[in-house]
């Protein structure tokens, strides 16, 4: 049973790094319908009864033209978020957090597809997508959502990648001072 990563800061970056590297090899977790229903329970979006292999087929195409559109907006991948986004029905709320008042989408049905669709949607159309960055620890392929104020994060995570690169860079540096 594969382990998801949440690191992203944002569901749908987080769908992303479903397809990452696993001792050296890469590897999706996304495998069985099971494990799409899963991720979608992880990552707090729902539980999703329908789930059939033609669902995560079209997930992954999802997953491919989510990562094409943060790095440059083509129609046909918008055409294919719209047509998991049409897939949705329910209705909108007028919530209060933290003092402030704003509107979420409600979904009656949880279709697998729009529930990840409407994380995507609501991250592409809301927030820049210049801070998506790639972890830069050595064979980590990990994306992340850069919400630090000077957006100069640069490990998927600290304890992880960051924390090899530093011990690296430390032990490089030790063997040119012999």
């Amino acid at each position: 049973m594969p382990s998801f990563v949440f690191i992203a800061g944002h569901p749908a970056i987080d769908f992303l790094n479903t397809e990452l590297i696993r001792d050296g090899e890469p590897a999706d977790l996304l495998a069985t319908p099971d494990d799409l229903r899963r991720w979608l329970a992880e990552a707090r979006l729902g539980r999703s009864a329908g789930t059939d292999h033609a669902t995560l087929r079209n997930a992954k195409e999802l997953r491919a033209a989510t990562r094409r559109l943060i790095a440059h907006p083509r129609r046909k991948d918008l055409e294919l978020l719209n047509a998991a986004l049409a897939h949705g029905r329910g209705s909108y709320r007028i919530e209060m957090k933290n003092g402030a008042l704003r509107t979420r989408f409600h979904p009656d049905a949880a279709d697998p597809l729009f529930l990840i669709a409407s994380e995507i949607a609501a991250f592409l159309a809301s927030e820049e997508r210049a801070l998506v960055k790639r972890c830069e620890g050595t064979n980590c392929v990990l994306l992340f959502y850069d919400t630090t104020k000077s957006h100069t994060r640069r490990w998927c995570s600290m304890a992880g990648c960051g924390n090899r690169e530093k011990v690296a860079r430390h032990y490089r540096r030790s063997r040119i001072d012999r």
